[in-house]
C-alpha cells in the first residue's frame, strides 16, 4: 500500500526500483566468470562487485565515523533548510531547483553510506567510499571513473570494461546508455507511474552527453589542463537538470507544489 502523498510514493517506489536493480547488477557480477578466486566472495557481500569488495578497510577507530556521520547528517538537514528557503523566497523554476539540488543529492548519498558504513561496523569492516571528492574532478572521465558513485563505476569495470578491452569505445558507450536505462527505471517509470507525467528518454541523453564528453576531451583536449577543467564541469552539470528531474526532485522530496 503506496502513501497518498507523491512524493512519498516516488520515494518508495525509487528505493523498490532501486532494490531490483541492485539485485539485477548483483546477479550479472556473480554470474560472470571470476577473474580470480578471492573474487568469488563478493557473492556473500550486499555490495555490487568484486572490485568494490577489493576496496574494503579494516575498522580503525569508531569515534571519528559517528562523528563524520552526525557532520554529514548535520549538513544534510541545513541543506535542505537553505534549498527551501531560496524556493520560498524566490519562487525558482524547476530548471534551477535542479541546480541548487546538485549539493543535497551528494550530501543524501554520503550520509546514507555513513549510516550503512555504522551499522555494518560489527563485521569489522568499513564499506568503500562511494564518492571521492567529485569537486576535484580534473576531466569528464575523471569524474564518472574516479569521484561519482563508485560502487557503480566499479560495477561497470568488473562487468564491461574488463571483459571489452579490445574495443573501448564501445564499452564506453554501452557503460553509460545501461547507466541511461538504470536512471530511466528508477526515476521515470516511477514519475510516471505516480504522476502520469513522461519523462522517458531524459536520463539516456544525460548519460550519452557524458560519453560523448569523454571521447571528444580524448581527442581534442589532452594535455591542456584548463580547458578540459572547465569542459567537465560543463558537460557534467549543465544538462543535470535532465537527471535531476521532477521524478529526483520528488524523491529527494525538494519538488516545489
Amino acid at each position: 500500500m503506496l502513501p497518498r502523498d507523491p512524493d512519498w510514493q516516488m520515494t518508495v517506489l525509487y528505493l523498490l526500483a532501486l532494490a531490483v536493480m541492485g539485485f539485477g547488477l548483483k546477479l550479472v557480477a556473480m554470474l560472470l566468470p571470476a577473474p580470480t578466486p578471492a573474487d568469488r566472495r563478493h557473492v556473500f557481500w550486499l555490495l555490487l562487485s568484486p572490485t568494490t569488495l577489493r576496496r574494503l578497510r579494516p575498522v580503525a577507530a569508531f569515534l571519528p565515523l559517528l562523528s563524520r556521520t552526525a557532520a554529514l547528517g548535520g549538513a544534510l538537514v541545513l541543506s535542505y533548510w537553505i534549498y527551501w528557503q531560496l524556493v520560498q523566497i524566490a519562487h525558482m523554476p524547476e530548471i534551477f531547483q535542479s541546480y541548487c539540488a546538485l549539493p543535497i543529492l551528494l550530501l543524501v548519498s554520503e550520509t546514507l553510506v555513513a549510516f550503512m558504513t555504522l551499522v555494518w561496523l560489527p563485521s569489522g569492516q568499513l564499506f568503500p567510499a562511494i564518492h571521492n571528492r567529485p569537486w576535484r574532478a580534473r576531466s569528464v572521465a575523471d569524474f564518472w571513473s574516479n569521484r561519482w558513485n563508485l560502487w557503480v563505476s566499479d560495477w561497470f569495470r568488473y562487468a564491461i570494461f574488463q571483459r571489452l578491452r579490445s574495443r573501448p569505445v564501445f564499452a564506453l558507450v554501452l557503460a553509460f546508455a545501461i547507466s541511461g536505462l538504470l536512471h530511466e527505471w528508477v526515476i521515470n517509470v516511477p514519475l510516471y507511474f505516480v504522476t502520469g507525467r513522461v519523462l522517458f528518454g531524459s536520463m539516456m541523453v544525460y548519460f550519452l552527453v557524458q560519453a560523448a564528453g569523454i571521447l571528444f576531451e580524448r581527442r581534442f583536449l589532452r594535455g591542456h589542463a584548463r580547458a578540459m577543467a572547465v569542459f567537465t564541469w560543463l558537460v557534467v552539470l549543465a544538462p543535470a537538470p535532465l537527471v535531476l528531474n521532477e521524478g529526483m526532485l520528488r524523491t529527494l522530496h525538494l519538488w516545489r507544489q
